[in-house]
Parts: C-alpha cells; sequence; structure tokens
C-alpha cells in the first residue's frame, strides 16, 4: 500500500498548477497563430502592391500563398507587352527572396490577356506563358485593385508623315501632320480615344483632304471577352482614315500561336476636304468582312498573316504579310491580289518613345511607344483610282507591335529579360 503524505499533496497541487498555465499558454498560441498569420500575409501583399505601384503598374491585385504571389495589373509605365511583366517580376524577387513561384496576369485596359508563370532554381528563371488563367482569376477576384486606371488621361502625340511619288512633274508630294490622342479607360475593356489631326507642312493638290484639319480616331472601343479559348471587341465612330461607322472581330485561339478570326465593318465616308468641309459625311456606305489567319512561328520569330474577302471600297480578294519580330522592332512585308490587280509593300513599327514613361499624374503627356509606317507600291491607275485594297485603322497605336500579346513571344523575351539576354 501506499499512504499519501501532505508534502505529496502539496506536489500534486504544484504540478497541476503548472499544467494549467501550459494549457492556457497552448491555448492564447492556438487562438493568436491565424490571425498574427493573416497578418503578415496581408502585409507582404501590401508591400508588393505598394512596390508595383511605385514602379508605375496599374490596376494591381496581389494574393500570397506560401511561396508563390498572384499578381494582376495593367503595365502603364513600360514599353509593350512583355518588358513590364518581366521588370515586375524582378522587382518582386529583389524585395521577397522567400518568394519562388510567380503567377502574373497581363491585363490590357483592365481586362487579362495572358499570364505569365515564372520560377527560379538558383541563377536559371523558367518562364511559361499561355492563356490558362481562370485559376488566378479566381483567386484575384475578391481582391481589391489599388492604384485604378479609370478615368486617368493619356495625351499621346503621334507623328505623321505621308509620301507620295506618283507626280510626273516633281519627284513627290508630301505631307507632315501632328495627331495628339487623348484616350482613357472608362471601365473593364473600353478604351475612348479623341484624336485630331493637325496638318504642319505639306505640298499637295489643292483638293487633297490632308491640307485640312481632320478627324483621326474618335472612337470608344470595347473588348467583350478574352480568355483560353475565344476573343472578340467591338469598336463604334471616327476610324482612320476618314471613315464613320462601326467595326468588330471575333476569333478563336486554335493553339498557343495561331488566331483565326473575322473581322469586318459597317462605315462611311467622312470627308474633310478643303471643298466638301469639315467633318462632312459623303458617300455610300461601304461594308467590309475578312476573314483573318494569324499564325507565329517562335523559332524564327515570323509572323505570318493571311487575310481573305471584301475589302473596304467592294473589291475581293486577298492579302499576305510576313513580318519579323525583332524584340520591340517589328519589320514586314505583304502582298495583295484583288479583282485581278495585285499590290505590294512593306511595313514596320519601331521603338519611339521611351522604354518607361511612367504615368505620375491624373493627367500625361507622353510620346507613342512606336513608330509605325506603310509603304504601297499601288501598282497601276486602276488600283490606285478604284481605292482597291483598302482598310482603316480603329486605334492609333494599330501596328505589329503594340498590344502584340502572342504567347510564344511574350514568353521567349520575358525569359531572356530575366536570365540577362535582353535589354
Amino acid at each position: 500500500m501506499y499512504f499519501c503524505t501532505d508534502l505529496d499533496i502539496f506536489e500534486t497541487f504544484d504540478k497541476l498548477k503548472q499544467l494549467k498555465s501550459y494549457a492556457i499558454i497552448a491555448l492564447v498560441c492556438a487562438c493568436l497563430s491565424s490571425p498574427l498569420k493573416v497578418w503578415g500575409q496581408d502585409g507582404m501583399t501590401t508591400d508588393i502592391a505598394l512596390l508595383l505601384k511605385d514602379e508605375g503598374f496599374e490596376d494591381i491585385k496581389i494574393q500570397v500563398a506560401g511561396d508563390t504571389v498572384f499578381a494582376a495589373f495593367e503595365n502603364r509605365a513600360y514599353r509593350g507587352t512583355f518588358r513590364g511583366a518581366a521588370t515586375a517580376i524582378k522587382k518582386i524577387a529583389e524585395a521577397r527572396s522567400d518568394i519562388h513561384q510567380f503567377e502574373i496576369l497581363l491585363n490590357d485596359y483592365k481586362m487579362p490577356q495572358l499570364i505569365v508563370h515564372a520560377s527560379r532554381r538558383g541563377a536559371i528563371w523558367n518562364v511559361r506563358v499561355d492563356r490558362e488563367m481562370t485559376a488566378a482569376k479566381l483567386r484575384l477576384r475578391e481582391e481589391t485593385a489599388i492604384a485604378q486606371s479609370t478615368g486617368k488621361i493619356d495625351i499621346t502625340v503621334y507623328p505623321m508623315v505621308s509620301l507620295v511619288n506618283n507626280k510626273l512633274d516633281h519627284l513627290f508630294d508630301y505631307a507632315v501632320r501632328l495627331a495628339p490622342a487623348v484616350a482613357t479607360t472608362l471601365w473593364t475593356g473600353a478604351r475612348l480615344t479623341i484624336q485630331p489631326v493637325f496638318p504642319i507642312a505639306y505640298r499637295l493638290d489643292s483638293w487633297d483632304s490632308k491640307r485640312c484639319i481632320q478627324i483621326g480616331n474618335a472612337n470608344l472601343q470595347q473588348q467583350i471577352i478574352s480568355n483560353r479559348y475565344v476573343f472578340a471587341s467591338a469598336a463604334a465612330g471616327f476610324f482612320f482614315p476618314s471613315r464613320l461607322g462601326i467595326q468588330a472581330q471575333a476569333g478563336i485561339h486554335v493553339g498557343r500561336n495561331l488566331d483565326v478570326y473575322v473581322n469586318g465593318g459597317y462605315t462611311y465616308k467622312a470627308n474633310n476636304g478643303p471643298q466638301t468641309g469639315f467633318g462632312v459625311i459623303r458617300g455610300s456606305r461601304k461594308i467590309n468582312v475578312m476573314l483573318h489567319a494569324d499564325y507565329y512561328e517562335a523559332y524564327t520569330k515570323l509572323q505570318f498573316e493571311i487575310q481573305a474577302g471584301r475589302f473596304l471600297y467592294g473589291d475581293y480578294g486577298g492579302r499576305f504579310d510576313i513580318t519579323r519580330h525583332f524584340g520591340e522592332y517589328a519589320i514586314g512585308v505583304y502582298g495583295i491580289l484583288t479583282d485581278g490587280e495585285h499590290n505590294a509593300g512593306f511595313h514596320f513599327a519601331i521603338p519611339f518613345g521611351g522604354k518607361r514613361q511612367k504615368r505620375k499624374a491624373f493627367l500625361r503627356l507622353r510620346l507613342p511607344e512606336y513608330y509605325a509606317m506603310e509603304y504601297s507600291m499601288q501598282s497601276n491607275s486602276r488600283y490606285w483610282i478604284e481605292d482597291m485594297g483598302q482598310s482603316f485603322v480603329t486605334q492609333p497605336d494599330q501596328n505589329h507591335a503594340a498590344h502584340y500579346w502572342e504567347p510564344r513571344f511574350v514568353e521567349d523575351y520575358v525569359s531572356r529579360i530575366l536570365n540577362n539576354d535582353f535589354q
């Protein structure tokens, strides 16, 4: 038998008190562990969002899960479609050594276009870009965006130079004009643009409309959908050159580097000549419909485009473009065959403004990211007189370099920048 003494009883009470203290401490820690974890994550999220805001990105959403950061933003500071993504990943990686995986949604006028998956092993970055955006969009859906772009205004001054060498009594006619475009984002996918065109210097016939102040692009463009499978957009207003009406396109992403889509419009001629006055609408309405196929070959960095259908002034035919992408440069040639006539020429889009043009206030005055031009041979008088093979643009920055959301193209140059193979 065992007999309990008074001393044994006191020792037992002391042990029970210690156990009670340990239990209380454990309970407090358990209660605080979850809030402390959330607080730390929120703090990290805020730090990353402010870092991106300081770099000039807008519409920023951040979520951190373990060693992975999910982010979405609008690039309003860096030229092109790939430089902003690479810069954001670099800045976050430098500031947060505990983050090893990056899932970055790239927006265009507040609508996601691509997702960049990036991770680093040692000094080597592995990058993949695609349109599998659903999971990331669901994760970030409830996050509040900071540095909103809605309503902020860009005034971009575009130079326009045209040369025509079809005269017999002198070498060429010319026109030098400035076209400041005022643009803003109204809501998700919506872009409002107003662009007058001012003549600076010219040698033109007296009837030529380029002698006058004109309306360039003055329209509202809406991206309707952009996801892994399909894309669609529409625009209404004035288009360049000299069209008034509506234009829409819709298509499918057949693969990572092949798009097939239909582009069609219903427009009137909007003349701005000295004989007819400013902004006068004349001529019959025109319907243009073209079927496009656009393929990007990643190894050679060649973009192949073929289109066929009804051109702007009623002639039926096709056009074939081959464009070589040299990073931020795009240089290509094209050929047109329509109603038995043919034409050919070349086009280019080259960097014009600085690599970085950060928007520091509500209003920003800037140069365009690229200067673009297309030369047309116009093989004979019928092609020229009947306006064959003609089209128009719906935005002043519509070219082969700006807003080029091709996954393999973006993937290549984000990887090269992160691995210090491209400046």
